[in-house]
């Protein structure tokens, strides 16, 4: 009798300690919003890129416009995953890829960027995008 107590206690036991390893975290939920801004962003962000080494147009100059227009659709979407619960890790990523742009940008002013530096930065900024489409498809 006393050992099937103690067999049940040990096993009651253990699966507590095995649920409180596994720590559900609170994610909000899935925003299209967000989803199409930031797929509208890549793909302007592609096209730059594609444009980046083109004779005569690949001056950090000819691409302001294209800085600013991130610009201000980052802010948007920062400011939207901050208003939405839960949601820290899309900040994060947002706020990462924030970081991205301002270099990007910095590296620009000193120069043309090369077709290999292109695809570099081209990669980078594509496996950027695509953890936060992957973080907010998820969530659906």
């Amino acid at each position: 009798m006393a050992i099937r107590f103690f067999t049940r206690l040990l096993l009651v036991l253990s699966m507590l300690g095995a649920l409180s390893a596994c720590t559900l975290l609170p994610v909000s939920p899935y925003d299209s919003t967000t989803d199409k801004s930031i797929t509208r962003l890549h793909k302007q962000t592609a096209e730059f890129f594609v444009g980046a080494v083109r004779a005569n147009e690949c001056a950090y100059e000819h691409h302001v416009d294209f800085y600013q227009r991130a610009r201000v659709s980052l802010s948007v979407l920062v400011v939207r995953a901050k208003a939405v619960a839960h949601n820290q890790t899309t900040v994060k990523q947002l706020d990462l890829l924030v970081k991205s742009f301002d270099n990007l940008a910095g590296l620009h002013r000193l120069g043309c960027f090369n077709a290999e530096q292109v695809d570099g930065l081209w990669s980078a900024f594509d496996m950027s995008f695509s953890a936060i489409l992957r973080l907010e498809l998820a969530k659906k």
